[in-house]
Parts: C-alpha cells; sequence; structure tokens
C-alpha cells in the first residue's frame, strides 16, 4: 500500500495532469473523422452504435454531456482526453505494482519512476490518437488498467475481494471493447491457483451476469426506435446477431500462416513506432524476462501480450494501431526492466536514480515526437466535407449517404446540430430504421434489403446520393440500375445538364497542407474531394483539368502506406476509364508495407480486370490464377478468370470452350445475365444449334425482361421457332 493519500495522489495525478494538457492542447474542436463521428451522433442521440453497440460508453457521454455544456461533439472528445488521461493515471499504480515489491522498494523513486513510465505511455502515438476525438478505446483501455490493477492488488495481498472486482470490471470491458479479453486467461489462471471454495465461482458467475446486462440498453432502447438503430436489436435474433457483430465476419483476414506473419510484423512495426528509436519493440523484449518479478506476474504480462498480438492477428482492417494499446503500455513496462537490467550492472545500489532520468527523457523525446501528428485542435475537415455536402443540395430533397466519412460528419450535423433540416437524409445502415418508417415499413422485420430499400427513396426529380469513391463497405447501391449526373460530393439521381463541381471545397482543400496532422480516413477525404472533382470535369470534357484533380489524389494517397486506400484508388480510376492510372495505383497497393494474402488476391484480380479491359487475356488469366492461389475462396477472381477463358474463346473460334466458360461465370453470383445472352448468340449464330439457341434467349428473357436485348430474344424466338 502507499504509505500516504498525498502518495497515492501524486502517483495518479501526475501522469493524469501531465498527459491531460497535452490531450486538451490537441483535442479536435468538432465532430471528428471516423467512428468518432459516429459516437457523436449515438451518444447525442441515445442511438444504437455499430455492432457490438457500446451501451457503457453511450451512456457515460449522454451524462456528461448533459452536465458539461458546449459543443457536444466538442465536449465529448473531451470526455475521450480524459479516459486516456485517468488510464494513464491507473498506468503508474500498474507500473508500481509490477516493478517494485513493498518490502524492497525506496518509495519515492518508486513512485517517481512510475509516473515517468505512465507519462510515455500516455504520450505513446496510439492512445494520444484516440484521445483528441471520441473513441471506444479510451474507455477500453481505462477499464483494462482498473482490472489489471485489482488483478496484481489480488497477486501482492491474496485479498478475494480484489480479484472479484478484476473480474466484474473486466466482465464491464467486455461490453465495450474486446481488446480487454486479453486479461481473460491470466484472470482464469488466478481464480484456479487460489483454489476459491464454490460460492467464490457463483459469485464470479453472477458479476458477469450483472455486467453483461448493460446490453440490455440496446433492446430497450432500440424498442423506442431511434436515430441511429443499427441492426433494429429489440428482438432476441437481431440483438445476438448486433453483439457478435456478425456483419464484420469479413474482417477476419482468415487464419493461413502467411496472414499470421503479415499480421504479426504489422502488430511489431506499429508498437515499435509508438516512441523514438523503435523502442516499444525494446520494451516487448523487456518483458519475456523481466527481472527482479515474481514469477506469477511475469507470466501474466507475457500473456497478455502473446494473447493480444496472436487475436488482433485475425484482423485486416486499416485502422486498427488502437487494438495494441495493452501491449503499448506493456512495452513501456518492459522498457523500465531493461533500463533496470542495464543499470543494475553499472549502478547496482543507485539504479533508480539512473532510470528517473532515463525515463524523462523518453517521455520528453516521446512528447516531441509525436505531439505534431496528434494536433488536431485546427481540425475542422469532418465538419467541413459535412458541410460542404449539405450546403450543395437544393432544399427539399432527398440524401442517400454512402459510405462512413460522409455517414459520420453529416448524420452529427444534420440530426445533432439541426443543420438544414429540409433535407430528407438516411444512411442505408446507420439510420436504415429512419428509412423503413418513411417507406411504411416495420423496423428489424425481413423484407426488402438495404439496397432495395435505397433504390425505393432515390425517386423523383430532388433524389440525391453522396459520392463515395473510396468504400472500404459494399455500396448499397445497385449504380448500374440509377442514371447519376455527378455534382461535387453528390450525384443528382436522373439526367440533368452538367454543371461545374461545387467549389465550396476550396474549404477542404486547405487541409491539404496539414496532411501531418490527418490520419487515414482525413487523407480519404481529401483524395475523395479530388476524384470527384475530376470526374466532374471529365465528364464536362475538360480532360486536362480532371487529370490535374486525379494527380493530385494521386499525390495525396502516397502519403499512405495503407494497400486498401491505393486498391480503391485502382478500382476509381479503372471505373473512369484511367487505365494508366489504375495499373500505378495497384502496383503500389502491391509494395505496402502490410499485405495479406487476402488482399494481394484482390489486388492480382483487380489488375486482371484491367488487363481483361485491354483484351490481354493471357495477362489476364495469369492474374487471376495467383489470385486463386492466394485466396481459394476469390469467387470475384473465379468468376473472371472463366469470363476471360471464355472471351479468349470467342476470339480463336473455340466455341464450345467459350460456351463452357460461360457457363462457369454463369454459377457465380456476381454472373451479369447478359452472358446467357451471349450463349444464346453463340448456339444462334456460331453453331446454329436452334433447340439451345432458343432455350438460351427464352432462359435470358425470363431473367432480364427490363433489359433491352431482351426485345431482340424475344424477336429471334419468333424467328426461330418452328
Amino acid at each position: 500500500m502507499l504509505k500516504s493519500r498525498r502518495d497515492s495522489l501524486l502517483l495518479f495525478g501526475i501522469p493524469f495532469l501531465a498527459t491531460f494538457l497535452a490531450y486538451l492542447k490537441t483535442v479536435c474542436p468538432t465532430v471528428y473523422t471516423g467512428d468518432s463521428g459516429e459516437f457523436s451522433l449515438v451518444i447525442s442521440t441515445l442511438g444504437i452504435a455499430h455492432p457490438p453497440g457500446y451501451p457503457l460508453l453511450t451512456l457515460l457521454g449522454k451524462v456528461f454531456i448533459t452536465i458539461i455544456p458546449g459543443n457536444q461533439a466538442h465536449v465529448l472528445n473531451t470526455l475521450s482526453a480524459l479516459l486516456a488521461s485517468a488510464s494513464a493515471g491507473l498506468g503508474a499504480y500498474v507500473v508500481r505494482a509490477i516493478m517494485f515489491l513493498p518490502e524492497n522498494r525506496n518509495e519515492i523513486q518508486a513512485i517517481l519512476i512510475s509516473i515517468l513510465t505512465a507519462i510515455l505511455w500516455g504520450y505513446s502515438n496510439a492512445l494520444w490518437a484516440s484521445a483528441v476525438g471520441i473513441e471506444v478505446y479510451t474507455f477500453s483501455v481505462c477499464l483494462t488498467m482498473l482490472s489489471l490493477f485489482a488483478l496484481l492488488r489480488f497477486f501482492d495481498t491474496g485479498q478475494v475481494r480484489y480479484l472479484l472486482f478484476s473480474i466484474y470490471i473486466f466482465c464491464l470491458g467486455l461490453t465495450n471493447h474486446l481488446s480487454i479479453a486479453a486479461l481473460a486467461i491470466p484472470l482464469f489462471v488466478a481464480m484456479l491457483r487460489a483454489r476459491l471454495p464454490l460460492r467464490v465461482w457463483l459469485l464470479s458467475i453472477s458479476l458477469f451476469i450483472l455486467a453483461l446486462s448493460a446490453y440490455l440498453y440496446l433492446p430497450i432502447r432500440s424498442a423506442h426506435n431511434p436515430i441511429s438503430d443499427w441492426d433494429h436489436p429489440a428482438r432476441l435474433s437481431t440483438l445476438i446477431a448486433h453483439i457478435t457483430a456478425r456483419r464484420y465476419q469479413g474482417l477476419v483476414s482468415g487464419f493461413t500462416v502467411g496472414n499470421y506473419y503479415e499480421n504479426i510484423w504489422r502488430s511489431l512495426i506499429i508498437i515499435g513506432e509508438q516512441f523514438p528509436l523503435w523502442l516499444g519493440i525494446l520494451g516487448i523484449i523487456g518483458i519475456a524476462f523481466a527481472p527482479g518479478t515474481r514469477k506469477n506476474i511475469r507470466l501474466t504480462l507475457v500473456i497478455i501480450v502473446i494473447f493480444n498480438l496472436l487475436t488482433v492477428g485475425l484482423y485486416d482492417i486499416p485502422d486498427i494501431e488502437q487494438y495494441y494499446l495493452i501491449s503499448i503500455f506493456l512495452s513501456c513496462v518492459g522498457l523500465i526492466f531493461l533500463v533496470k537490467w542495464v543499470l543494475s550492472t553499472v549502478l547496482p545500489r543507485r539504479w533508480e536514480i539512473g532510470a528517473i532520468v532515463v525515463m524523462a527523457i523518453i517521455a520528453i523525446g516521446a512528447l516531441g515526437a509525436n505531439y505534431k501528428q496528434n494536433d488536431q485542435s485546427n481540425n475542422l475537415l469532418a465538419r467541413d466535407y459535412g458541410a460542404n455536402i449539405l450546403s450543395s443540395i437544393p432544399s427539399n430533397s432527398v440524401l442517400v449517404l454512402v459510405g462512413d466519412n460522409a455517414s459520420t460528419s453529416v448524420n452529427y450535423l444534420h440530426y445533432v446540430e439541426h443543420i438544414r433540416l429540409d433535407l430528407e437524409i438516411y444512411d442505408p445502415i446507420v439510420t436504415v430504421g429512419l428509412l423503413r418508417d418513411r417507406l411504411g415499413l416495420a423496423r428489424g422485420v425481413s423484407g426488402p434489403s438495404e439496397q432495395e430499400l435505397c433504390m425505393k427513396i432515390l425517386q423523383g426529380p430532388k433524389a440525391y446520393i453522396v459520392k463515395e469513391h473510396l468504400l472500404r463497405r459494399g455500396a448499397p447501391i445497385n449504380y448500374d440500375a440509377l442514371t447519376l449526373s455527378p455534382m461535387g460530393l453528390v450525384y443528382h439521381v436522373g439526367k440533368w445538364p452538367l454543371v461545374p463541381a461545387i467549389r465550396e471545397n476550396e474549404q477542404i482543400l486547405t487541409y491539404e497542407n496539414q496532411l501531418n496532422h490527418l490520419d487515414i480516413k482525413g487523407i480519404i477525404m481529401l483524395c475523395n474531394v479530388r476524384l470527384c472533382s475530376g470526374e466532374d470535369l471529365l465528364a464536362a470534357g475538360d480532360t486536362t483539368s480532371a487529370q490535374y484533380e486525379f494527380r493530385t489524389a494521386v499525390d495525396l494517397a502516397s502519403h499512405s502506406g495503407e494497400a486498401s486506400l491505393h486498391n480503391s484508388m485502382g478500382i476509381f480510376f479503372r471505373r473512369a476509364h484511367q487505365p494508366n492510372l489504375a495499373e500505378m495505383e495497384y502496383a503500389k497497393a502491391l509494395k505496402s508495407w502490410h499485405l495479406t494474402a487476402n488482399e494481394k488476391a484482390n489486388i492480382y484480380t483487380n489488375l486482371g480486370n484491367l488487363k481483361k479491359d485491354r483484351g490481354m487475356f493471357d495477362e489476364a488469366i495469369g492474374f487471376y490464377q495467383q489470385a486463386i492461389d492466394l485466396n481459394e475462396h476469390n469467387t470475384d477472381a473465379k468468376y473472371n478468370l472463366a469470363l476471360v477463358q471464355a472471351y479468349q474463346g470467342v476470339s480463336r473460334g473455340e466455341y464450345r470452350d467459350a460456351i463452357d466458360g460461360f457457363e462457369s461465370a454463369l454459377g457465380y453470383p456476381e454472373a451479369d445475365p447478359k452472358l446467357i445472352f451471349n450463349l444464346a448468340i453463340l448456339y444462334d449464330q456460331k453453331l446454329r444449334d436452334t433447340v439451345r439457341a432458343i432455350e438460351s434467349y427464352t432462359r435470358f428473357t425470363h431473367l432480364a425482361p427490363s433489359l433491352p436485348e431482351s426485345q431482340m430474344a424475344l424477336r429471334r424466338i419468333k424467328e426461330l421457332s418452328p
């Protein structure tokens, strides 16, 4: 135990204040990019966040903005800073409990070393980046620190109450973010080794159930039809689907040796880059042997790091840095272990003084290295981006949002700050409940898909869709079924006269001079602005200006090494008939610092599509085959491989092979119904097989009666029929 309340306050208070002052200076003053914008909306309106729902953060945030006046997004961003600072303060307690046994510590020196290590942790890039905008991670790591400290107190005292408290906080943390699961094995082992009586096990189960009862918020609130109502978890089936994040299962990179190697390598790079000179890697090494530490504590630390690295290694998402926060914290602990080991050989009785000096220097270095890139105090990009979209649309229009960047900012501005209330705004995922209400459909029941709902609402002369050219999730719009007129950051549904790109974007473009401050989502926003402008100019026939916009987007994207960004850029350029730019972006994607087998397979598939467009069938087949070799479940590559083999058969006059290729392609869900028409043409004009020609024409007219080719098919059926 600490000797006085003063020591206790100093141990927590100094790291808290040192980090909070830095966070407060750099916090975003308005709605921030990414999930931060969604949480600002969800908390302000007491809605349902993306899976698994985050009920605790929603309720805590609502209480906070009810008490604290001001712009709600700014207040919530400040809450995130407070939680991050609290985790730094708790981190000092954890460091002291790990490093210094009660019987052989100098209290003053132990406190100073613990404080400096906690401050270093607070200045880590990942924690700081989470502190400047409302995010789930700061609350999660705060709960993790509290649970870990209680577990260490149990190791120190043997008092079961600390273990039970640790279990309860751990279970609460599970309702917030699964990164706290890294404590699961140490807690379970501690319970087994303590040989607890049955009543304590039953009490632990009761605490688990009590903590998970936080999820009751989801069905209770969803039943009241909030604005943000992901999955409408008012029913048991949708509640389970939401809590288990069923819609995100595709983000798992796949359990293969290649993917795991890439993801573990990514983990080490992320941890190493948190501090100057890659000291984070040295810290991980220090955890491995932790000299002078009790065996149970050392084993606990090693298990936490290994569990965290292996489980997060399953995921393949760009913004994953914060998933490693617990390992980053323990790398700070490992670093002080290394400092102790080195200095103990030189100054065996005075190593603590040397450690204080070394940790102070490293903490100051981390502050200097990470301050600039995390300074979001002048970052209004998300707000300006959303405001530009809203200002570009005529009054009393319908706007459908596509993609995270537009959705988070526009929804917040519209539903929380009440900007442009004359518009009807729908997101087919976040506010799908409002969309169903508008169409007279019940929420949470089977019926039209999200895409079908969007197509129904996009009727009339004042229907608009946000442009999101760098979409990371499946598009909820069937673009091929719509006539779209480009207009700045939105499409006007229908055929309309071309207008110059809405250039209220000038305010957005000023952020191109602040790229060191922007995360990947901010860079994506800027790239999308340039791509939208180039698309408008291309449609207006101004090829030269369009090329300038496209090249500027390429330069912006070069500031990110994320494969997904460059792959998405390539997809856009292919669609915009810019094959050289597309090929260049795919090449950059293949050179990215982190690339799983699945992502590489997707890039090879896209390169194959590019070669297919150019009629270079042999090269296309080679790329598709490489994609399939990397990921045998890549149906897109298999479909296009069959398609190219069919086209190759036609070009060589090998019509039976072409028919086999088309039939094979038709076996995939993404198959174009026009392939059946191609079959009919081959049977009709090349093979003179009247029976199969009539069968194929008939099959096509039944499957795609609205396509123009159907009339031709019906006419040909009459001509061929006896």
